[in-house]
């Protein structure tokens, strides 16, 4: 019997672990950042600007004028279409797509830069 006794008790300490384990901080508001922190979702920040890497490598001698174009104007696409889609407030899709845009972006820079590549940027 108390052999039955101690492995029951066994079992409900060892099943009260995983539960224990889990971190839940509470809801973020929504002053925390962003018109989306109150949903939860976060999407850091890029070290530096778009434009200001575009600036540095236009001026580096990485990147011609005309590279230097075709990076900025898509930039400027991703903006417009953060802009629209922010405006009632994100989804986690929309946040996704936006954050993968400018690591797009971010990638298609660096590979003008450092590679020497003319390939127009995709929007």
């Amino acid at each position: 019997m108390r052999v039955l006794v101690l492995a029951s008790a066994a079992c409900l300490v060892a099943a009260a672990f995983p539960a224990s384990a889990q971190i839940w901080g509470g809801p973020v508001p929504s002053s925390a950042g962003g018109s989306f922190a109150g949903r939860g979702i976060h999407v850091p920040t890029q070290p530096r600007s778009a434009r200001g890497e575009i600036r540095t490598g236009e001026r580096s001698g990485q990147l011609t004028r005309g590279e230097a174009r075709q990076l900025r104007r898509a930039d400027t696409v991703n903006g417009s279409i953060a802009e629209r889609l922010s405006r009632n407030g994100l989804t986690e899709s929309e946040a996704a797509e936006l954050q993968t845009r400018s690591i797009l972006l971010h990638e298609d820079i660096v590979r003008a830069r450092f590679n020497g590549s003319t390939k127009r940027p995709k929007n």
